[in-house]
């Protein structure tokens, strides 16, 4: 319905419209994800200038429309430049914001995901100040992607099989059967999975993104990426790309 509403909001990404115009993505507090009109945002002259950038935090002033919401104003809470700044940074916020955007419906009031998505972008913003080894990136961003998929429902079994319930050799994992599984219950829809990849996936789960400091083995951070993969495949119906940091350079959106 019409009226007008404020809220925090972090720049997921844009795109154009019309000649001086952009449809900006916000994740919001209150409203979710939300793609609202910028007018006249291409001039020289906006206001919002550099304001909209990719990660930037920001109390919006928003115009409610029948099919789409204005930007009236916005508000500076954080830039975090320095995760925009830094490439392995950017490629880590970048791979997050394609799961969420994927994930999440329109004007789908998720405060918990908002949380997430700040507490996510604070912690990529520090390391990229403390000029960390990339691994630690990848870490962080994979800790992210099992954090979201928590919050959404998606919690795989890694502790005991999802088939039987046994604790012993847990070495495959199936999205289809809920998670980690042992050799009796491993299907052709299952691949095989290391203890070293089970054992970081939950203590990613069961720490703060603040304290992700040590970076797992390729091997196993390829492991648990296919696993997340995996269930956003069979929950979602979603194909995800492979990781920036195992095929192109990032790429600034819009």
């Amino acid at each position: 319905m019409p009226g007008s509403i404020s809220t925090e909001a972090v720049v997921l990404g844009s795109r154009k419209l019309r000649e001086a115009d952009r449809i900006v993505t916000l994740f919001t507090f209150d409203l979710g994800k939300a793609p609202v009109v910028v007018k006249g945002v291409r001039k020289v002259t906006s206001r919002f200038g550099g304001r909209l950038e990719p990660f930037t935090q920001l109390e919006v002033r928003l115009h409610r429309g029948r099919s789409l919401h204005t930007l009236t104003g916005a508000d500076t809470i954080r830039t975090r430049a320095a995760a925009r700044s830094c490439p392995a940074a950017l490629r880590a916020g970048l791979s997050f914001i394609n799961l969420l955007g994927r994930e999440t419906n329109e004007l789908e009031r998720r405060p918990r995901t908002f949380n997430l998505v700040a507490r996510f972008l604070d912690v990529l913003d520090a390391l990229a100040k403390s000029d960390v080894e990339d691994e630690y990136y990848v870490r962080l961003a994979l800790a992210a992607d099992l954090k979201l998929l928590l919050l959404a429902g998606y919690l795989p079994s890694l502790i005991s099989c999802a088939g039987c319930g046994a604790e012993e050799e847990l070495a495959s994992f199936s999205a289809r059967a809920g998670g980690a599984v042992c050799s009796g219950c491993a299907g052709e829809d299952s691949f095989p999975i290391s203890a070293a990849a089970l054992e970081e996936m939950r203590n990613t789960l069961e720490y703060p993104l603040s304290e992700t400091r040590a970076a797992p083995q390729e091997a196993a951070a390829r492991e648990i990426w296919r696993a997340v993969r995996e269930i956003c495949r069979y929950h979602l119906g979603i194909d995800l790309k492979v990781p920036p940091w195992w095929s192109e350079p990032a790429r600034r959106p819009g």
